[in-house]
């Protein structure tokens, strides 16, 4: 399965990858086994993908041109593709499908209620039209979203979506990575529509508050000389009030740790993601559990290590070579994408996974005291905690009958509200286990029963 670069410590998301211990214990003890194979007539067909998609029944492609990559170096190139919508649609689901993953290091999605892109396709006599690596293709352009190594499916709520004005057109910008001369590519993108009437659907859209430039990168230039680890720290202009749904940060090759923080005024800290092992080929949207508000004056931080020595095995220089800001494959980037929403009242209330904290989605939980709750209870091999969270730090310690404490969570700058938990217990006997939480100075305790 792929990996989950997030510090499941720091904070939690939609989807987690995770395993638990016993996921893990039976996952060695098949391979110490030789992997032998299970009972094969009970095995279920395996599924049907259709052209790499793992989609199913999207309502729209959008089918990119075959392209013959032709520069030795870093090539940009925007397609434009005729929506050919009549009205408005919100997109809730997108999945990117690179004609050739070896040569694709990234994409960009916008939309372009001109003819001003289609205009630049048309004068250019190969498909698409040759792009600079900053910048809109056009005045008209509209980013909503955009696709890195390791990215799936990205999901929203079902009343939640992209918004794509009637007739605009589709502006594709591809980076195919250097080394990819003379090699093809025609990706594709599937799309999923909400179904909700116009009227039930939120918007969302994404802001890359937090950037490798002045006045946002506060100890810049982005610049790493060989040999040297260094740390760059970002800081953003304070916005207008806004609801986070989730978050993607974005860097290449040298990069190996990012975090992303928001605080709402001195001393008031909320976590939002930590990466210790960062990954360029695993960069993903990380969609959050429940909603979370920017009040206006709020600040994101970001706070990324790049290591340009040789004991980075990702370092594409050997010997390390000095290392500058820019989206060529061998400069570097520290960019956080925002995935928000216009705020309204109640919306940090609403629970986005509801596997996660055990209210229906998208409805809003009952604020309260910590107001504690255990399910499954009694429990096989995890258990799922919520509490309602007074304060930003909760801790938390499940003991033995003798006092002895066998799971334990202490955490500092998480979000208010509701705190949710998937406590593993797996590799624990059967018997009766107590669960104690505090958080702002409020404390309850609760038994909770393993049995297998």
């Amino acid at each position: 399965m792929p990996p989950w670069p997030a510090d499941a410590a720091y904070s939690h998301f939609q989807d987690e990858l995770a395993l638990s211990d016993a996921d893990i214990t039976s996952i060695n003890n098949w391979v110490n086994e030789g992997m032998p194979s299970g009972d094969m007539s009970l095995a279920p067909a395996p599924p049907v993908y259709s052209e790499s998609s793992t989609m199913i029944n999207p309502d729209d492609t959008i089918a990119l041109p075959v392209y013959t990559i032709g520069n030795e170096g870093d090539d940009y190139r925007t397609f434009v593709v005729h929506s050919n919508y009549s009205e408005t649609k919100f997109i809730n689901a997108i999945e990117f499908v690179p004609g050739d993953p070896s040569v694709v290091h990234h994409a960009i999605y916008n939309f372009d209620t001109s003819d001003v892109s289609y205009q630049k396709d048309l004068a250019d006599s190969l498909p698409g039209f040759a792009t600079s690596d900053f910048g809109a293709p056009s005045p008209y352009a509209i980013f909503f979203a955009g696709w890195s190594p390791g990215q799936g499916i990205l999901e929203l709520p079902p009343n939640m979506g992209y918004q794509i004005l009637p007739g605009s057109d589709f502006v594709i910008l591809l980076h195919y990575a250097p080394g990819s001369l003379g090699k093809t590519d025609s990706s594709k993108i599937f799309l999923k529509f909400c179904t909700l009437p116009d009227s039930a659907i939120r918007r969302v859209y994404q802001n890359p508050w937090l950037v490798n430039q002045y006045p946002i990168l506060l100890n810049g230039p982005l610049e790493i000389d060989a040999n040297e680890i260094k740390t760059f720290n970002e800081a953003s202009l304070p916005p207008s009030h806004k609801s986070l749904i989730g978050l993607s940060p974005h860097s290449h090759h040298v990069c190996v740790s990012w975090t992303v923080r928001m605080v709402t005024s001195p001393g008031d800290t909320t976590n939002l993601i930590h990466i210790p092992q960062w990954s360029f080929d695993w960069q993903y949207y990380y969609l959050l559990t429940k909603v979370v508000e920017i009040p206006s004056g709020a600040i994101m931080l970001g706070e990324a290590v790049f290591d340009n020595t040789s004991n980075n095995p990702d370092n594409p220089n050997d010997p390390p070579q000095f290392i500058h800001e820019g989206e060529h494959s061998d400069n570097e980037m520290m960019r956080c994408y925002f995935l928000l929403m216009d705020y309204q009242p109640g919306d940090e209330d609403i629970i986005l996974d509801s596997s996660f904290y055990g209210f229906p989605t998208n409805e809003a939980s009952t604020p309260g005291a910590l107001n504690l709750r255990i399910y499954p209870n009694p429990s096989g091999d995890i258990f799922h905690l919520t509490s309602d969270l007074p304060s930003h730090d909760v801790n938390w310690e499940l003991t033995d009958v003798f006092g002895n404490r066998v799971r334990f969570m202490n955490l500092k700058n998480v979000v208010k509200g509701v705190y949710a938990e998937n406590v593993d217990v797996s590799l624990l006997p059967s018997g009766i286990y107590q669960l104690s939480i505090q958080s702002g100075g409020c404390t309850e305790v609760k038994r909770v029963m393993v049995i297998r």
